[in-house]
């Protein structure tokens, strides 16, 4: 390197120290393929002494730098790991489940899986239970987000009450008839100005999504300061984010709910999350 820049032009000297960040830049670029964002490590405000009582105390939180979903999984993607394992049932991740979705023949914008799967290849993947997000997340090499990652994603390091933030406006699929979807899923990524602080879309409504953490109501009463995953044991697993069926104040980012890991909806689907430096860490517990 010494006798490059000592024998070479001054341009020639900029581009051979340009080339030292070009693998850096590669890397994120493909991660972005992937429609992953980087989210760099750091502290946020997670909770709220204002809203329910299982979101207080609000309590300071340092995470690792992680990869979230920039949306939720979508019924051609989760096609693709189903399908898989139609195939080839030894590519189960749980080999006593195929991980079909549930139908919703009464729901007719939903409708049969296979058929959702083909006619709504962009809507987020719903009839999905805890087990099938975590066994998908698990095949594509990463993992369901903690509750943690899940909330510093939609909120930033503000209080926003919405990922948008503070404003209540029609920036998320919801209860409301005038969001542009009345009573239905929407295609993900349908509401640009929705977007959180870091650019993912979706966090507040048209599916609630699963996170890898067990539920407890008073967990942030002692939950750690550093890298939280939740309590060690439970029987209901942490969804956030409300959904098409929910009035808005359910879609705030510090709402927290929580449903059995077997239940399979027309309203909880999920999105996937990547420890930063590439390696694939399941934090179930």
């Amino acid at each position: 390197m010494k006798s490059i820049i000592q024998n070479r032009s001054p341009i020639l000297v900029i581009l051979v120290i340009l080339s030292l960040y070009i693998i850096p830049i590669q890397i994120y670029g493909e991660l972005e393929d992937e429609n992953l964002i980087l989210v760099a490590a750091g502290t946020f405000s997670m909770g709220s002494d204002n809203r329910a009582n299982d979101e207080r105390p609000i309590h300071k939180v340092f995470l690792d730098a992680f990869y979230i979903g920039k949306y939720e999984v979508t019924n051609a993607e989760y096609y693709e790991f189903w399908n898989s394992i139609q195939t080839d049932k030894s590519k189960a991740i749980e080999h006593t489940q195929d991980h079909t979705p549930e139908d919703f023949i009464h729901i007719p914008h939903i409708g049969r899986w296979e058929d959702r799967a083909k006619l709504h290849p962009n809507h987020p993947v719903v009839g999905v239970s805890w087990h099938d997000a975590h066994a998908y997340a698990k095949w594509k090499g990463m993992r369901l987000p903690t509750e943690a990652e899940w909330e510093k994603s939609a909120r930033g390091y503000s209080d926003r009450t919405w990922p948008w933030g503070n404003a209540l406006e029609e920036y998320a699929n919801t209860l409301s008839n005038e969001d542009g979807f009345p009573n239905q899923i929407a295609p993900v990524g349908s509401y640009k100005q929705g977007k959180s602080y870091y650019g993912a879309m979706d966090m507040a409504g048209n599916v609630w999504e699963w996170t890898s953490d067990w539920y407890s109501d008073v967990y942030y009463h002692n939950s750690p300061k550093q890298n939280p995953t939740g309590p060690k044991n439970g029987s209901w697993r942490v969804i956030r984010g409300g959904s098409w069926i929910d009035a808005i104040p359910r879609c705030s980012t510090t709402f927290r709910f929580h449903q059995y890991p077997n239940l399979k909806t027309s309203f909880i689907g999920f999105r996937v999350a990547k420890t930063a430096n590439t390696e694939t860490t399941d934090k179930t517990k």
